[in-house]
């Protein structure tokens, strides 16, 4: 049985601003409600907290969350965090102390333009990372259609474990076709 696990950026980009909640919780509920996906959630501000909450994956207790759920604002081969630094995905990969991080585990990149690489940075991520799947966006999302798309598409993994990166590029285009070429979704 999957698990989610889930980190989220304080989406206002200013660690000043606490009063915003996290626009993923309700996500990670309506799944939880419907189809019994249990989650760990943590919100970080900046490439600290988020590699201190990473590293926790190579915990034997965390060895059931193979759903790996990364929100961030994003662009091109990165993420960006609250204060306003970015985090080259090929960087954290490139750390010995992440080889193998995300081993037979999917990935998924639910921020903007992330997945816009080449083909061989994807492959390079995956094997330093050992991921089973890595899937993400090459164009910019909105929240509230990624929403929609982001719950059909962590049910889809979850009700579907075998399925590789091919099947769930056909099920995407088959069954969301609009979400999949405004968002540029990819799995690899």
């Amino acid at each position: 049985m999957n698990r989610i696990f889930c980190l989220e950026t304080e989406w206002e980009q200013t660690v000043h601003d606490l009063k915003s909640k996290s626009a993923v919780l309700p996500l990670l509920d309506f799944l939880r409600n419907t189809i019994k996906i249990d989650y760990c959630f943590r919100q970080v501000a900046t490439k600290f907290d988020f590699r201190y909450y990473i590293e926790h994956l190579q915990q034997p207790s965390y060895s059931a969350y193979d759903l790996i759920y990364l929100c961030f604002h994003g662009q091109k081969r990165s993420i960006c965090f609250a204060d306003k630094t970015d985090f080259d995905l090929l960087s954290f990969a490139e750390n010995e102390e992440y080889n193998g991080i995300f081993e037979n585990r999917n990935v998924h990149f639910g921020s903007c333009s992330t997945m816009k690489m080449t083909y061989e940075d994807i492959k390079t991520f995956k094997r330093l990372t050992k991921s089973r799947m890595v899937t993400g966006y090459t164009k910019d999302v909105d929240i509230t259609s990624s929403f929609i798309f982001e719950a059909w598409l962590l049910n889809t993994i979850h009700t579907n474990e075998g399925y590789a990166a091919k099947r769930i590029n056909a099920l995407a285009e088959k069954e969301m076709p609009y979400f999949t070429k405004v968002f540029g979704f990819e799995a690899f």
